[in-house]
């Protein structure tokens, strides 16, 4: 065999192992389901609290609360406690938090990963501000997706 028919074999052989590859791993993909009971509109947008006079139980679990000083000073530092949820999410292996994080508007001010056996879906940034911004928490649950709240504070 010839140095031409070698190279033919070698690439049609190579395309058609990548190719049997991307198939594979396309159909993989949208056969792998981690948990059969997840709802997948949760994973389709962000979530809000739609109504916070009526909260749902998965918004009471996971809608984040943000907690600020009554009073922040402009240029000072102060604490943000961000809380997820009214009711107390569970970390386990199966069903958790896996973070959280804070903006001031755009600016990222930080983000806390947590491990699920270990910790408690609560997180303290400390920031200082000098005009009215709106601070937004964002997290992550495993099984309900991406959440997010927000709220306006401006400094005195």
């Amino acid at each position: 065999m010839d140095d031409k028919m070698q190279r033919r074999g070698f690439i049609r052989t190579a395309a058609l192992a990548a190719g049997g590859l991307y198939l594979a791993g396309t159909t993989t993909a949208r056969a792998f389901t981690p948990y059969n009971s997840v709802d997948a509109e949760l994973f389709q947008t962000i979530n809000r609290v739609k109504n916070p006079q009526e909260k749902t139980g998965l918004e009471k679990k996971h809608g984040p609360l943000i907690d600020v000083p009554d009073r922040i000073k402009s240029g000072e530092a102060f604490p943000v406690t961000v809380t997820i949820g009214e009711i107390i999410h569970p970390m386990s292996q199966a069903h958790a938090i896996q973070y959280v994080e804070l903006l001031a508007g755009n600016e990222p001010i930080g983000r806390m990963t947590f491990t699920p056996q270990f910790s408690q879906p609560r997180a303290t940034f400390f920031l200082s501000i000098d005009k009215p911004v709106t601070l937004v928490a964002r997290l992550y649950c495993n099984l309900h997706g991406l959440w997010e709240g927000g709220q306006d504070i401006k400094p005195v």
